[in-house]
């Protein structure tokens, strides 16, 4: 199959927004975590504290604001982060001069042991005019591997969408 000159420089530019998003994403994790809510629950045998109500969560530029947002823990480490809202909502400033990234998605989850991060729901991923939205979008974060999923539901029926912004196409990057 013969692709146009347009076809090949969009799927560059496609790779190129995506690259911008997957280098920033672990940026902040050796910084300390600060997490504001109304309320909090430590439940000690299984291992869970759980935020609610107005919950944000700081580390370095990374900021996540959820309805609720959970910590599951092993041994005391943090194995899964979850943070539900409608939309839970996160922000990161990456290293460089790309602007900041914007995600939402009703389910954000963080899973430390497998450094995966997955939007789930109405999910959507923005930075500098490029968007990518889906029904699920993940991101693994060691192997810098985005995937995103359009949604099987026939009755509401979801596809990828990607946009891409007009200069840069004319930036010719």
């Amino acid at each position: 199959m013969m692709c146009s000159r347009f076809q090949i420089r969009a799927l560059i530019l496609i790779s190129a927004s995506i690259g911008l998003i997957q280098s920033s994403f672990s940026i902040d994790t050796d910084k300390p975590i600060e997490i504001a809510a109304d309320s909090a629950i430590r439940e000690e045998p299984s291992g869970e504290t759980t935020y609610r109500g107005d919950v944000v969560l700081t580390q370095g530029t990374l900021k996540i604001k959820a309805d609720s947002l959970v910590f599951t823990f092993d041994e005391n480490r943090a194995t899964l982060i979850t943070a539900r809202g409608n939309p839970a909502t996160m922000t990161q400033q990456p290293d460089g001069s790309a602007g900041p990234i914007d995600a939402q998605a009703e389910t954000i989850e963080y899973q430390e042991a497998t450094d995966r991060i997955r939007l789930i729901g109405g999910a959507k991923i923005l930075q500098d005019g490029a968007v990518i939205e889906g029904s699920t979008i993940e991101y693994l974060v060691t192997t810098q591997r985005v995937m995103a999923a359009g949604s099987p539901n026939k009755a509401l029926p979801q596809r990828v969408k990607v946009t891409i912004p007009p200069n840069a196409l004319r930036e010719g990057s």
